[in-house]
This record gives C-alpha cells, sequence and structure tokens, in this order.
C-alpha cells in the first residue's frame, strides 16, 4: 500500500510537472524555450525536462524549432489566443483584401515542428468570415506555404524538418527527392514566389510567400489556393495580389 502511495503521488507529481511546462510553453509563444531555461524555472535537472518534452513533441503538445528551442505544438497551439488574435488583428484587413482581388482562399500558416500549420484562413466567396481554427497542416516538401517556411529556415537545418527520401507521395505530381525540393526552392528564390501544382490536390494550385522579419523567430506566411484549371491570365491576376500585399503585412507583423 505504501509503494502504491509513493507511485501515486509521483504521478502527480509528473503530471503537475507537465501542466508548468505547458503553461511556460504557452507564455512564451511564440518564441521558443531552452531546455536549460525550464529546468531553472521548474527546479528540475535538464534530463528530465528534456523527456517530458520529447513526450509532448510526440502527442503533438510541443515542437521543436531548428534553434533547438521548444514551442507548442499543433495540438496545443489555440493555447496561445493572445499571440494568434494579435496575428488575425494585423492580417486580417490584408488577407480581406487579397481574397476579395482575387476571389480565392487566403491563408496564414506558421512552422511548426516539421508541418506548416493553418492559423487563419478567409475564403474568397465568404468576405469577412476568418476561419481562425488552428489547423489543418501541410507538408513542408510538397506544399507552396510548406516551402515557403522551409526556405526561412537556415539551410543547415532543413534536411531535419523533411522525411527521409523519397518524400511522401500525396499525387503523382508530388516532389519526392531533396533534388527536386533544393531546384524548387531556388526557382523560388529567384521569382519571390513559392509555387505548387497538384502536388497535395491534383485539381488545386497555390502560391506563397514567407513573411521575414528580423525581430522574431517564429515563421510564418502567406498562401493563396486555387483551382489548377485557372488560366495564366488568372494565375499572373493572383501573384500579382500576393506581392502587392505580402511586403507590407510582414512589416506589420
Amino acid at each position: 500500500m505504501g509503494d502504491r502511495q509513493v507511485a501515486d503521488r509521483s504521478e502527480v507529481r509528473s503530471v503537475g510537472r507537465a501542466l508548468e511546462l505547458l503553461e511556460i510553453l504557452q507564455q512564451a509563444a511564440p518564441t521558443g524555450v531552452r531546455v536549460c531555461d525550464v529546468a531553472q524555472e521548474l527546479g528540475v535537472d535538464p534530463a528530465t525536462v528534456s523527456r517530458m518534452l520529447s513526450t509532448m513533441v510526440s502527442h503533438g503538445y510541443a515542437s521543436r524549432l531548428p534553434n533547438r528551442a521548444y514551442t507548442l505544438g499543433v495540438r496545443s497551439q489555440r493555447l496561445a489566443a493572445a499571440w494568434v488574435d494579435r496575428l488575425l488583428q494585423l492580417a486580417g484587413p490584408t488577407m480581406a483584401r487579397v481574397a476579395d482581388n482575387c476571389g480565392e482562399t487566403v491563408y496564414l500558416l506558421q512552422l511548426v515542428g516539421t508541418e506548416a500549420v493553418t492559423l487563419a484562413r478567409l475564403a474568397g466567396t465568404r468576405r469577412a468570415m476568418i476561419d481562425v481554427e488552428v489547423g489543418p497542416t501541410y507538408p513542408l516538401w510538397a506544399s507552396a506555404a510548406g516551402r515557403a517556411l522551409l526556405a526561412s529556415v537556415p539551410v543547415v537545418f532543413r534536411p531535419g524538418l523533411l522525411p527521409a527520401e523519397p518524400f511522401p507521395a500525396l499525387t503523382e505530381k508530388t516532389t519526392r527527392t531533396w533534388s527536386q525540393l533544393s531546384a524548387a526552392l531556388e526557382a523560388a528564390a529567384r521569382s519571390g514566389i513559392h509555387e505548387e501544382d497538384g502536388e497535395i490536390d491534383c485539381h488545386l494550385s497555390c502560391y506563397a510567400r514567407p513573411l521575414l522579419s528580423r525581430h522574431r523567430d517564429e515563421k510564418l506566411a502567406i498562401a493563396i489556393s486555387f483551382e489548377s484549371s485557372r488560366p495564366q491570365r488568372d494565375r499572373d491576376f493572383i501573384r500579382k495580389a500576393l506581392n502587392e500585399e505580402w511586403r507590407e503585412l510582414a512589416w506589420k507583423i
């Protein structure tokens, strides 16, 4: 009985520490936290914190940044309500203008772990109705938004954010090798826009641009999806609309 009570108290302490750790991640979001800093704040050894974070990462409640710090994961991203609300206040007008001009769906996305996570989206047919539910997520190698976010990460860290080659195929057009992905990133660096044409859904295409800033660590991107059947004239108009708005939004954020 005594051993059982000791085990129960240990489990309660572990749950309490996990909740404290989640609160630390939430308060720091979107900036990440380092293992040593969390260990000092919780009063435990770094190895314990590292194990806790690894468990939270595996369950989607934490994610690891390219600089080896940790932040909220996909399943806990909605806890950073203040951060998301601030983003929507800043990005909402820009997203509305783009959606209104193009009549297409506009996305605001963030790099969380190894995925591009939707923070907000606005359909061109539903003006002023921004969907703020966190998700869905998109692969970094196959989506325009994912590649825009990947391009904002230092080159040395990029392979660590990708699965082993060949990358999983979602359609017949999906980019599946590092050489193909590198070529796509280089082409985007020249044109300024990351493109995807039927790589996730054979009927959909997407343009995206990273929202770069020297003053924050989080990686954000704005993207526009549209039907792949749209003619080149429409595609050029969508590219123009994205180019006209992304710089102002990056500066605001």
